[in-house]
């Protein structure tokens, strides 16, 4: 994303002085020295290590935050969003049982590769994800919700955020046709669904982002739920009867109401990177994570950038000797939701038999894998592949 400029980085609304927060005094959060001259040495010396400064108090977000917000702060420190415990269970399934916890050399290698993303209060509410660079949003003023565009899609924007907002429409080699998710055409944004329940989590510690029976995480049943069964009622839709409710394949609802959506192929740490560029795809593959609350035979999945030598630069190298403990191909939850798709088209003498049931080229399957590392890729999605 574009950088702000340097005076939209630091600059300090006037307003904000006079707003709850702007009562405090700079150093009740930031510390440093107070009792300097006005001059460019002095400044240096109010804001340096030596004095004290904290730029960006809310890492300790128990300390700096939770004098008020306690309830907040306090569930929010066992949340995904702040301790990254969904990357570092997946990297054990994946590494024989290693634990970047517990290990200094993977923990330091991935805090230099892997490790810039996750959020604080202040990334949410003050200023921009130190990972893009960070800088004030609106001159150092406390926003109760984050804006999508500086806080949410600029850390969730590659994938997330350029779906959700059509940014593939028209773009070389992607389909034609491609439109911007319909809650975003409608005005919707991310807390209309990702409410600050899930965002401050709930006081326990989570390893994955598809939670059984909480709360927390959203899902498209909670605003249309089923309608109805009668046959005679204008609610009934004998498609949902089929795939939701019948006795048909339980569908889960992208299957039939997503575009295609972003994936990668591996990625590399030491400056190495992702192998190979993005690419658009609509793969429909078996559940491999069923449970009570997602209780679909099928869903659409993912390409994730991993690979079985992604972390062999590491320092001593870092094997991922159970690669294949998990699918390459994830489940997932695409945010380009449509009414009417390929899959949903009916018009004249179409039928979702021919647009989806009779088109092999929506199937995940072993021809879908990389060659690069076949073995792998096939032990891996062995779960998922619709063959």
């Amino acid at each position: 994303m574009v950088q702000l400029s340097p005076e939209d980085r630091v600059f300090v609304n006037e307003n904000f002085l006079s707003s709850v927060h702007g009562q405090l005094s700079c150093t009740a959060c930031h510390n440093g020295n107070p009792n300097t001259d006005i001059n460019e040495e002095s400044k240096a010396l109010a804001h340096s290590a030596a004095s004290g400064f904290i730029a960006h108090p809310s890492q300790d977000a128990e300390k700096y935050c939770g004098t008020c917000h306690s309830n907040i702060t306090s569930n929010f420190a066992t949340s995904l969003h702040y301790t990254q415990e969904g990357y570092f269970e997946r990297f054990k399934i994946r590494a024989g049982g290693a634990d970047l916890r517990s290990d200094a050399n993977m923990k330091a290698g991935f805090d230099k590769d892997c490790g810039k993303c996750h959020g604080t209060c202040g990334e949410c509410h003050v200023i921009r994800p130190l990972s893009v660079a960070s800088g004030f949003i609106s001159g150092h003023n406390f926003n109760r919700t984050p804006d999508m565009t500086n806080n949410c899609t600029a850390c969730h924007g590659s994938r997330i955020g350029e779906e959700f907002k059509g940014a593939h429409g028209g773009e070389a080699g992607w389909p034609s046709g491609m439109r911007a998710d319909i809650h975003y055409n409608r005005g919707m944004r991310c807390e209309s669904c990702h409410d600050s329940h899930e965002m401050h989590g709930d006081g326990n510690q989570y390893t994955f982002r598809y939670i059984e029976g909480s709360d927390l995480v959203p899902k498209c049943e909670d605003c249309h739920f089923y309608q109805s069964t009668d046959e005679t009622s204008e609610d009934y839709n004998r498609y949902h009867e089929t795939h939701s409710v019948g006795t048909g394949s339980k569908l889960a609802c992208q299957v039939c109401h997503s575009q295609p959506y972003k994936n990668c192929n591996g990625c590399h740490v030491d400056g190495v990177g992702i192998t190979g560029k993005s690419y658009p795809s609509f793969k429909i593959g078996k559940n491999y994570i069923k449970s009570t609350d997602r209780n679909y035979d099928y869903a659409v999945v993912r390409h994730i950038p991993i690979a079985p030598d992604t972390y062999d630069n590491w320092d001593g190298g870092i094997s991922l000797s159970t690669f294949a403990s998990e699918p390459t191909w994830k489940y997932a939850t695409p945010h380009n939701i449509q009414r009417w798709t390929p899959q949903t088209d009916t018009t004249g003498t179409a039928w979702c038999g021919a647009s989806c049931h009779q088109n092999d080229d929506l199937f995940l399957k072993a021809t879908d894998v990389d060659s690069t590392y076949l073995t792998e890729e096939l032990d891996a999605n062995d779960p998922v592949f619709m063959e």
